[in-house]
C-alpha cells in the first residue's frame, strides 16, 4: 500500500498537470468546480460580514474610521454616503 502510493501521486501530479491524455480534463474541472467553490465562498464571506457578524464585530471592524466605513457601506448596502442610523430614534 505504502509503495504505490508515491506512484499514485505521481500519476495523479501528470494528470493535473497536463502531461497526460487526461490532464485536460482534470485540469478543466478543476477550473470549474473551483471557481464556482471559490464564487460561493465569496458570496458566503459577504453574507457573514454583511448580515450574520454581530453588531459590535462590525463596529470594532468597520467604525475605526471614515475610509473603512464607507468600504463596508459600500459593499453591504451599495451606497458609501447611506446613512445607517435612523435618526428618529437619536
Amino acid at each position: 500500500m505504502i509503495r504505490g502510493l508515491p506512484c499514485a501521486l505521481l500519476a495523479l501530479f501528470l494528470a493535473s498537470c497536463g502531461f497526460t491524455s487526461s490532464g485536460d480534463r482534470v485540469r478543466d474541472a478543476a477550473k470549474q468546480y473551483g471557481a464556482q467553490a471559490m464564487d460561493e465562498g465569496l458570496a458566503n464571506a459577504e453574507f457573514f460580514i454583511c448580515r450574520a457578524a454581530s453588531v459590535g464585530s462590525v463596529y470594532r471592524r468597520y467604525a475605526r474610521d471614515k475610509q473603512t466605513a464607507e468600504a463596508w457601506k459600500t459593499l453591504c448596502l451599495g451606497d458609501p454616503e447611506a446613512d445607517i442610523l435612523d435618526s428618529t430614534e437619536q
